[in-house]
């Protein structure tokens, strides 16, 4: 995003967390995945069919690393977690789960099947990642810009305004 605001880029396909509100940006959405809990085979909660991620406050956690935006998707789900192991490569923390090391939240498309490791959808409205195509404010318009847009989101003729 710092290269599009700054000009050097036109586009930028990225991603976001938490809902943006930069004006200066236009967004067109890709798609959203949600995040699931990952717990222990042996955990009290592994038999649920949804977590609400409030009842493992008192858990230790295996999140990303300071700095990436799926760890900030830990702290706001979960203010007080207990961060115990980092890892920014999803497979080790599902490892570490799945080892009894802590439970996580995982992006359903980053999740990799290990043994002893529960994939649980969160209870309620689960924590987002948002892909979407950004342009700085008044330039979707440009040819250019605009058919990679269409593209992008699924052809031409869709109304970007």
């Amino acid at each position: 995003m710092p290269l599009l605001l700054d000009g050097e880029i036109d586009l930028a396909v990225t991603e976001e967390y938490r809902p943006a509100d930069d004006v200066r940006v236009a967004r067109f959405p890709l798609y959203s995945e949600p995040f699931d809990v990952v717990v222990p085979a042996g955990h009290l909660l592994a038999e649920r069919t949804t977590i609400d991620v409030r009842d493992l406050v008192d858990d230790d956690w295996v999140a990303p690393l300071a700095g990436n935006p799926c760890r900030d998707v830990v702290t706001v789900a979960v203010p007080h977690a207990r961060i115990v192991h980092t890892s920014d490569d999803f497979r080790a923390v599902v490892a570490l789960v799945a080892a009894g090391a802590g439970v996580a939240l995982v992006p359903r498309n980053a999740l990799v099947e290990v043994p002893g490791a529960i994939v649980v959808p969160v209870r309620g409205t689960p924590p987002l990642r948002r892909v979407y195509a950004a342009t700085r404010l008044g330039s979707e318009g440009h040819p250019v810009i605009k058919a990679v847009v269409d593209a992008l989101v699924g052809g031409p003729g869709r109304d970007l305004g």
